[in-house]
């Protein structure tokens, strides 16, 4: 069961989160779009990345510019295990990610799936040919683009989207220690995804990972995967 932590910004708490037992680890790399306080300057980006790579921790650039010629940019500059395009008013097709495959080929494609309905099954359906990962998530607003709303959505449709298609489905939206057991158990995906529930957030925007809450997610989701088998 992948574990996956959003959205760091320092490098201090980056190694932390990593030693919590997070497989992935992802940040907001500096670009147009995001809240301002939440966005990384390029040269801790290299720097976390870095750290990741020789711990064997994979790395995620969040886009939440809605800017493809940005995000295109930014992959070739980071070189990430995985970009993952959350913004509000842009999603993957088939040419982006030719074209991302281009300019970083060691770099996978994760699109975010809005789940406010039914309708989220074709969504991920209609991305499942071109991407490598789909992660479902609640919420959508201009600054944070799908997700980061730290609340949760229908279940029951994430269990289906996760049958129906052929690629891995990271599950996300106000996952915590709290109810990712049960997550696992009801949808069976390939990797579970927290940050407002792992996170410390302060006035203006500013927040931090609360450590002790991310080695608690990471450890129930590794019991209850370990239960389930999967």
């Amino acid at each position: 069961m992948i574990k996956q932590i959003y959205s760091l910004i320092q490098y201090d708490e980056s190694v932390k989160t990593m030693e919590a037992g997070a497989d992935n680890i992802g940040l907001v790399p500096m670009q147009h779009g995001g809240v301002p306080a939440h966005r990384v300057p390029l040269d801790r980006v290299d720097k976390i990345f870095a750290e990741a790579k020789r711990r064997g921790v994979t790395s995620v650039a969040i886009m939440l510019t809605n800017d493809p010629e940005e995000m295109l940019q930014l992959a070739e500059r980071i070189q990430p295990d995985i970009l993952h395009i959350a913004g509000d008013g842009y999603a993957a097709d088939a040419e982006f990610a030719k074209r991302l495959k281009k300019v970083a080929p060691h770099t996978e494609l994760m699109q975010a799936v809005l789940v406010d309905g039914e309708g989220a099954i074709a969504r991920a359906k209609a991305f499942a040919p071109f991407v490598d990962y789909i992660l479902l998530d609640s919420g959508l607003a201009p600054d944070t683009g799908i997700g980061a709303s730290g609340v949760t959505h229908d279940w029951n449709i994430d269990a289906k989207i996760v049958k129906e298609v052929n690629v891995p489905v990271i599950e996300a939206g106000g996952m915590g220690p709290d109810n990712v057991a049960e997550a696992i158990e009801k949808i069976r995906p390939y990797g579970v995804d927290s940050l407002t529930k792992t996170s410390i957030k302060y006035e203006g925007g500013n927040m931090e990972k609360d450590i002790p809450k991310v080695k608690a997610f990471c450890e129930a989701a590794d019991a209850a995967a370990k239960k389930l088998g999967l």
